[in-house]
Order: C-alpha cells, then structure tokens, then sequence
C-alpha cells in the first residue's frame, strides 16, 4: 500500500489512521539545483520523490510548502520543505513577490524571502528529531551560519510564548511543553555530488570516509566558533553527535537530480526488459524504485547512514551533551504518537508562520544583514553628502547653481555608499538638498527680456520678464515673500535714439523700459529728444476705462503691412524697393518694365497712394511715373479701418498682431540729425560716439532715376546746367548729388544717398556692415571703396546678429541696431519700411505700423533706430549666444524705397 501524502498544516481527516503509534519524524532541508525542481529526497527510499514530472507548486503567501510521507513499516515521518532556497521555485517565485513588496532592489526582497524560509525553519526545528541538510555540491555552504543564528536567538526569545501554546495540547508531555520540543534535534549533512576523483570507490572507501571525517571537523569547528552549538545541546537550535558520522557524501550516480534523463534512461530500461517477456510492471512501480539505481545497488547508501541515526532514537533517544564534569545536564527525548504529532504540529505552524509576535518581526532585521550594512554606511557617507553641498554657497544662488552642488554631492555618496538602501539615501539627499535651497537661498531666476536671470532672492513683484523663473510655480508662502524688482546684475552700454550719446544701462524685465522709457531717458541727456522726428502709430485712448486687448491665436493683423507679399518682384515695386546693379539677372528674366508696372496696378487702390517706380532694362536706373490719380493727392486714397480707442496691444506690433490695435508705446525711433552737410564722406562719422574707427564711415549708393511726366503737365525736374530748381520753396543747387542728362525716355538723373547699418554689441561697440556677411572696413585714408548697392539689395536680408570683431577671447554678438541715411538733395523722398524677422520661421515679422513706407525730407541725416528686443505673443525671441545663420533673425529685404516729390498745385 503506497503511503498517503499530507501537507503542513494538515486537517484532521488527514492523519485518522488506525494504528496510532509512536513514529520518529525527519525533515529535509537544504538547497537544490533548478533541473531537480526542488526535490531534495531522492537520496530516501520513500515516496517523496514521486511526480518528478509535475511542476512543483507552493504556497503564494507563504513561500513555502511543507510535504510529508508516512512510513508505516519504519514508522517515520519524513517531511520535506520546499521554498526559495531551492532555485526552481526561487526563479518561478521572484516576480510575483516582488510586484507584490514593490521592492526597488534584490537584496530587500531577498531579505524578505529569506525571513518566510526561516520562519518554516523554525517549525521543523521544533517538531523534528533528525533534520537533514542537502547541498548541491560537496562544500559547506557557509551563509547556514548566519541563518542558524538568527534563527537560535529568535527560538530562545520565542521559547515562553511557544511553551503556553503548547499547553493548550491534551497529554503532551511535560518537558515537551516546557522545552517547546520534543528534543533538540539532530542535524545531517548530505553533499549529492563528491569529487570526480572519488566517483569510483567499489573498491576502496578509505578516501572518501577521510573526506567526509575532514568535511565533520570542519563543520564542527564552524559551527562551533560561531556559537551555533554548545556543549549543552538543551541551549542549542540542534545538535551534533558526538560520537556518531553525520555527513556523508554521495558518491554513486548523480544523474536522478536530471528528470529528463532519468525518465529517459527508464524508457531504455523498459524496452530491454520488454523484449525479455517481462512486461511493464517495473516501469510502473519505477517511481519507487527511483533511488535504488544509484544507492542499494553501491557498497554504501545513505538510507543505511540515516538508519543509524532512526534505530537509536528509537533505542534509547539522543543525548549529545558534551561530556564534560560541570556540565552533566540529562537530556530529554520523546517520540509522540501519531495523532499527536499531528496536532503539535500544526499548533507550531499557525505560531511560527501566522503569528504577528514582535520577536518572529524581529527575525526580518537578524536576517537583513545586508541592507542593515547598507543603512549603516550610507548613514555614514549622508553627512558627509551634505556638507560637500552646503561648503561655500553663495548668500542666493539659482537651479543651475543648486543642480551642479546636488551633482557633487551625489558623487560623493557614490563613492562611499553600497548596498540596497543607495537609492532610498539619494532621495533623501536630494530632498535635503532641495530643503536648504528653499530655506532662504533660491534665487528668484526669473529671465530677463535677454535671457538673464533675476539674482534677487526669490520675492513677489517686478516686471514678467522672459519667464522661466520660480516664480511661476505655486508655492505656499508666497505672502510671506519680499516684494521687489528683478535685477539680473548684468549692464549693458547703449547709444541713444541718434548715437550721439552713450550710457550704462539695466538688463531690461520690461517691454516698455527696454524699447522706450530708456531711450527717452537718454534722448533727455543728449538732447536728441528735441529733434525733428517721424512719429509711429500708437494707441490713442478716448477713454480712462482703456485696457489691454485679449490676444487669440486666429487673430492675425490685416493692415497693409501684412497684406503686401515683398517675395515677388511686383511687389517689390509696389513696396517702392530701389534696384540697383545686382538685379540685372532677376530684372531680365521678368520682362520689361511696362509688364511689372501693369502687374504691379491689379494690386488696387493701395498702390495708387505710392508713385510708381517703374524697372528699366537698364538695372541701374529707377523710372518714377507720376499719373492723375498722385497728383490728385488724397481724394482717391483707400479707405483705411481707424484703430481701436479703448484696447491697445499689449506687446510689439507684428504681422501676426489683430487688425485695429495699436501699442502703448513705439519700440522704433526716427529721428532727423540736420542737414546732410552733417555728414562728410571724407571725415565720416565724427559725431557718434562708440563707432570702430575703420567702421565709421557710411556707404556711398548711387542712383539713376528718370522721371516720365505726361506732356500736358510739363518738367519739374531741372536740367543740365540749371543754377537753382525752386520747389516748395527749397533750392536745390547742383552737386555731385544731383546730375541730369537727357535720355530717349526723358530726363535720367544720378542721386547720391548714403547709407548705414549699425550694428552694436552689449559692451557698447559699433560698427557698419557693407554687405551681409562683412563688416565695413575703410582704408588709411578714409576712402571707402564699398557701395551701398549689397546693403540695399531687395533680394538680400540683412543678418539681425553678427559678431562683433572687438578684440575678445570668445566674440561677442553685436545686434542691428540703427540705420542711417542721409538723403539727396534732389526732390526725391528716400523711403523706408522696415521690416524684422528676430527668429526662424515661423516668427512672425515685426513692422513699425505705418500704413505706407516712411518718406524722408530731403538733403537730411536721417537715424532709425530699431527695437532694443523683440517680443512676441510666445515671450521674447532672445539673441543668440553665437554665431548664427542669417535665418535665424533678420532685416528682411525691401526696406528702402524712392518716391518723387510731389509739388501743391497753384
């Protein structure tokens, strides 16, 4: 009769067997190879072994699974424990559990998993009379040592508690109840493989029993120095016999630890067996003859090894006490019956595994060893962490500043911390970090309109800035913050509105500070604020209930500013875009000036209010045409939509701006020096302050123009040897700014203007470019032998940031700033539409708002100043800090234009 398997705790209709009697119980315990699937008792004859096909299952919650036989004829119990000392259920278990304990770390979890095994330990302990320790190989695994500790110190801490639940157990024996077992138990050792060198001993067993004699010596002088067993065994976790062998290695066959090839080597075995006429019955009781193959059949075998030690706990019990005289305790053994084993058995279950004791929680620190070493040193290193932080901070400092001292002290801790805990210790480093930081020394940050933070201690107030700050996140002690202005700490050098005059001045939080209250400032200083000057369009309010607009992305501005496309050379002529010697290309391949003026006229009214600039073959020349409807003046203008009078804009005027809005405030600034006599092309530019003196000096830029009058109208224009031309009440005397000469069209006459673009650095630098990728330079003498035809172009863009050749280890970018130009004394207007792309597309284009280009009075200096900074509906479109394509931000083409001057009629 094949004996009934149970489990650990098992119910009571489990272990109703008729013959009640006295049984000794053996427990195995140990490690197993993952190929064995965790079954460690195939070294037993018995029906532990079964099932080696099956995938072996344990309890989720536990981790572990206590399995049992019942020999009737030796009247043994042999349990076996399953758990994650075994590597199959280790690998097949760790998963689960770990999404279960949300574990960061292997050690953690081990440690976890460590604390369900022992806790199963210590129920075997406790019920057991022979425990059996297996080992993949032959050495002593040398962390049982510290897990036979914690598990001693936890039983010896448990013993009272564990002593009054047993008393609740009918007819147990009083020692039992008071010991808390029914002895201290015996512990084997069984190694499943030897060395090669011993796998051979049908002859001579003198080497492996020398073997296995060294293995006891060392095992005993182990366990002995760490305190694991005594001379007592009453005080111990287990005994060690004396007198007695209790380690054998096994030297036979290894291969039942392989299923696979056992199951295999069966099937082989059957079919010879077979073909003798024998039949199958062999392969069907195979599974309890699984070990016989490898033990019964060799000299030795360790069922005779173990049945030694069964035999004389049946005798006369264990006494494993030392011999020594002041230590002759008697010792106590008893063997329960069946029934009884049964119930103590699970009364110790449901203590050990189920109980909530705060020694059995104390169990979990004895084994953590691992993480108590990491907690210490890490403990250790954390000061250390933080005072690297903490060494020669500044009185505020910023994020950038803070992460880099974070990034310090962190790789000082992991330098010195180890173990599981590293991350739980980095965290709270970082908090602490974070802590002192915001203890009174996070600086505010907030950028300027330049990309500069504010170096302020955090507060409340001052201007928007570029954002970035902290003070766009929600904190709860903002009512207790200072209240200030931003300050960055950085000061640039700025000339004025005409460059005469230069000044220190604040890195801008403002809009209005920067493109504005600045400029007026300085205009004050130097005077230039009772100069003549052309004024832009701003908000004019009819109300004091006047407030800013709300912005929507799908409201985008439909003024003439965005309606004219400057890509196309018609429009390019509608823009009155002059044309100089570098359009003889495009000019040629879009026909004839006739052709561009007609295409030119579908663009409508609008185009009526310029003078038509009409594209000669000849690319030097510019042909002004001046029809019925110019003169008339301003009867036939286009209607033009009146601004709002109760909401501004509230940023820059850009093509991207609502229609109808107007800002506060102008970014730009025109501006008339005096007289163009003011200007000596010679000399240069002796009034700004501030200009290289290679660079100071305006580019010449010659122009043919011929005006076609219609014959009832007769020449306004004079002539070749004309003194003096009155027009408005101006004379114009002949110079090398106004030539005339007769031509097959008309009356062809040169115009000299001079022109500049200033570009200037944060230190103050000025300079001139000749051409979009060159800075001016002039010679010795002054002579200037660029023009002005490259700056002028319609098809080129003029770079918005270009580096500034001051003499610096790391160039600074120099922004353009300024225009100048110093109109002719001819009765033309010079023109002017600026338009400013300050980033990639797609930023939006920034315009002065002025409905038509700017006219110019003649024989002047004239000085644009341009935005100090550009900003957008998205923030601020900052300068770069290097070099950069001319894409990124730029002085888009068509900016100058001519136009006659159109005399009153009498």
């Amino acid at each position: 009769m094949r004996p009934k398997k149970f489990t650990i705790p098992c119910t009571e209709n489990e272990y109703l067997y008729k013959n009640d009697e006295k049984v000794v119980i053996v427990s195995i315990i140990g490690k197993s190879q993952y190929r064995a699937k965790g079954y460690k008792s195939q070294m037993i004859n018995t029906n532990l072994s079964e099932d080696l096909s099956e995938q072996p299952s344990i309890n989720n919650d536990t981790l572990v699974e206590i399995e049992g036989y019942h020999n009737v004829k030796e009247r043994v119990i042999y349990l076996h424990l399953r758990g994650i000392l075994d590597s199959h259920t280790l690998v097949s278990q760790y998963d689960n559990f770990m999404e279960k304990l949300e574990c960061k770390d292997f050690l953690s979890a081990w440690a976890y998993m460590r604390e369900k095994y022992a806790k199963a330990l210590l129920v075997l302990f406790h019920i057991s009379h022979l425990v059996v320790v297996t080992h993949p190989t032959h050495t002593f695994d040398y962390s049982y040592v510290h897990l036979f500790r914690a598990l001693d110190k936890v039983r010896q801490k448990l013993s009272g508690q564990l002593s009054h639940v047993l008393g609740s157990i009918t007819g147990l024996p009083r020692n039992w109840v008071t010991n808390g077992r029914p002895c201290s138990p015996r512990v084997l050792f069984y190694f499943e493989t030897g060395p090669e060198l011993f796998k051979d001993v049908s002859k001579d067993l003198t080497n492996i029993k020398q073997l296995e004699h060294s293995l006891e010596d060392q095992i005993y002088s182990i366990l002995r120095g760490s305190h694991v067993v005594y001379n007592i065994s009453y005080y111990c976790l287990f005994a060690i016999p004396a007198n007695q062998e209790f380690v054998f290695i096994n030297t036979g066959v290894t291969e039942s630890r392989d299923i696979t090839g056992y199951m295999l080597k069966k099937l082989i075995e059957s079919c010879r067996i077979g073909s003798t006429g024998l039949g199958s019955k062999n392969v069907v009781n195979s599974d309890t003859n699984f070990n016989q193959f490898n033990s019964e059949n060799e000299q030795r075998s360790f069922k005779s090894f173990l049945q030694e030690h069964i035999n004389l706990a049946f005798s006369k019990g264990f006494d494993d006490n030392s011999k020594v005289r002041r230590h002759n305790v008697p010792s106590y053994f008893e063997i329960p019956l069946l029934s009884t084993f049964f119930k103590v058995a699970n009364v110790v279950y449901e203590f050990f595994i189920h109980s909530n004791d705060k020694d059995l929680i104390w169990l979990h620190g004895l084994l953590n060893t691992d993480v108590k070493f990491s907690r210490s040193r890490c403990s250790k290193v954390l000061p250390r962490a933080l005072q690297t932080y903490q060494d020669n901070l500044p009185q505020h400092y910023g994020r950038a500043y803070h992460e880099s001292k974070l990034a310090h002290a962190m790789m000082i801790f992991e330098m010195h911390a180890r173990g599981p805990l590293f991350e739980e210790f980095s965290e709270k480093i970082q908090q602490e970090c974070e802590k002192h930081w915001h203890a009174g020394r996070q600086m505010c940050e907030v950028l300027s309109l330049t990309g500069n933070p504010c170096t302020n201690p955090i507060h409340k107030g001052g201007s928007d800035g570029a954002g970035g700050g902290e003070l766009g996140e929600n904190r709860n002690d903002d009512n207790e913050l200072p209240v200030m202005e931003h300050c960055s700490g950085v000061r640039y050098v700025c000339a004025c509105n005409c460059g005469r005059c230069q000044g220190p001045r604040e890195d801008p939080f403002n809009l209005r500070h920067a493109n504005y209250d600045w400029f007026q400032l300085m205009a004050k200083q130097c005077g230039c604020i009772q100069l003549e000057s052309i004024e832009f369009p701003v908000f004019q309010p009819s109300t004091h209930n006047f407030r800013a607009a709300q912005l929507f992305p799908h409201m985008n501005r439909k003024d003439s500013c965005s309606r004219v496309d400057y890509s196309t050379p018609q429009n390019q002529t509608q823009a009155c875009s002059l044309v100089d010697s570098t359009l003889h290309d495009n000019i040629e391949g879009y026909g004839s000036g006739e052709q561009l003026a007609s295409n030119s006229d579908s663009h409508g009214e609008e185009a009526q209010r310029l003078n038509k600039i009409l594209l000669t073959p000849d690319a030097h020349k510019v042909v002004i045409e001046v029809t019925e409807g110019d003169l008339d003046n301003s009867k036939e203008k286009a209607l033009i939509r009146q601004p709002s009078t109760t909401e501004y804009l509230p940023g820059m005027l850009n093509t991207e701006s609502p229609a109808g809005l107007l800002p506060q405030f102008s970014s730009w600034s025109l501006v008339c020096l005096g007289p163009s006599s003011l200007y000596s092309h010679n000399l240069g530019l002796q009034h700004q302050t501030g200009i290289l003196a290679t660079s100071a000096f305006l580019l010449p830029w010659d122009v043919t123009v011929r005006l076609e009058h219609q014959k009832e109208r007769g020449s306004f224009w004079p002539v070749t040897g004309d003194h003096a031309y009155n027009l408005r009440g101006k004379n114009f005397q002949n110079s090398n700014a106004l030539k005339c000469r007769k031509s097959k069209g008309g009356k062809e006459f040169v115009v000299k203007i001079f022109v500049g673009v200033e570009y200037e650095c944060p230190r103050g630098h000025r300079f001139m470019a000749s051409a979009p990728d060159k800075v001016l330079k002039a010679a010795g003498n002054g002579i200037v032998k660029d023009s002005g035809n490259k700056v002028t172009s319609s098809t080129a863009d003029m770079p918005l940031y270009f580096p500034c050749p001051c003499r610096q280890s790391k160039p600074l970018i120099a922004q353009l700033m300024r225009i100048h130009v110093v109109t002719p004394k001819a009765p033309v207007h010079v023109t002017l539409n600026p338009r400013v792309q300050p980033g990639p597309s797609p930023c939006p284009i920034f315009v002065t708002g002025a409905e038509e280009p700017i006219k110019l009075s003649q024989s002047a200096y004239w000085v644009l100043r341009l935005p100090y900074v550009y900003v957008g509906e998205k923030g601020p479109y900052l300068p770069p800090k290097e070099p950069v394509p001319i894409s990124h931000g730029r002085l888009l083409a068509g900016m100058y234009g001519i136009s006659e001057v159109i005399p009153e009629k009498k």
